[in-house]
């Protein structure tokens, strides 16, 4: 009895991830250029974010962040995946690089781009499980 009260009340508590939807569709998006984007990803949600949100609350918990995945996708994806978000009830949004570095021989030009993008959320949701399903791990 006492077992089966634990596991009634593991699958009532909300797991909160921060999903990155990171484009891997950009030749010049070496791992460092994609850590920089993912970091400006975290900063854009927890900008956004209601610090009296419970989710949020439960994701930061005593060390001021939380569970991070990063996942992989092209620019169609990313924005397909953040317009179906915005009818959902998760934290999301894209990021606008107003100067991302493009480098070209000797000259780099800094141009505006969406580099990712984040969706937040009870990872054990159907409905966000479904809309990132397709979508690996980024390595």
């Amino acid at each position: 009895m006492k077992e089966e009260y634990i596991e009634q009340f593991e699958e009532a508590v909300p797991t909160p991830v921060l999903y990155i939807l990171m484009r891997t569709d950009l030749d010049s998006m070496n791992p460092g250029k994609a850590m920089a984007q993912a970091s400006h990803a975290s900063n854009q949600f927890v900008a956004n974010t209601d610090m009296n949100n419970t989710l949020y609350g439960q994701w930061k918990g005593a060390k001021t962040f939380g569970t991070v995945l990063v996942l992989e996708v092209d620019e169609q994806a990313l924005r397909y995946t953040i317009n179906d978000c915005r009818d959902l009830p998760f934290e999301c949004g894209i990021i606008h690089d107003p100067t991302y570095p493009l480098r070209d021989g000797d000259t780099t030009h800094y141009i505006p781009l969406d580099t990712c993008g984040y969706v937040f959320g009870n990872k054990d949701d159907p409905a966000l499980q479904e809309l990132l399903s397709d979508f690996e791990l980024h390595y």
